[in-house]
């Protein structure tokens, strides 16, 4: 669990390295709330804040909620769609037999 925790800080580092131009080193003197872009102002507040908001949203992306909401939904679905897959297998295995007894059967 550690290395995978040293990798995540380092690859964060690189990104914030990368978010700094021009050489230049960003100070931050706390680890309070990181400031934003303004888009709007076209004010940049800090080079490093677009990379720890992009961060931010990916984290918040909400889970669709779609209409398998409950678990027994979801099982049921999923054995619906099995029912049909046998139904369908099925179905293929009596045309085939259909077609080897017209001898009309050619698989290739």
């Amino acid at each position: 669990m550690t290395d995978h925790e040293t990798q995540l800080e380092q690859e964060r580092k690189e990104r914030e390295a990368r978010a700094a131009d021009g050489g230049w080193t960003v100070v931050v003197h706390h680890k309070g709330r990181k400031k934003t872009t303004d888009s709007e102002s076209g004010i940049a507040v800090g080079s490093v804040a677009q990379a720890v908001v992009e961060d931010k949203v990916a984290k918040k992306k909400h889970k669709e909620v779609g209409l398998d909401f409950y678990r027994f939904q979801k099982r049921e679905a999923q054995r619906n769609e099995v029912m049909t897959l046998q139904k369908k297998f099925e179905e293929d295995k009596k045309r085939i037999q259909l077609l080897r007894a017209a001898r009309k059967f050619k698989p290739y």
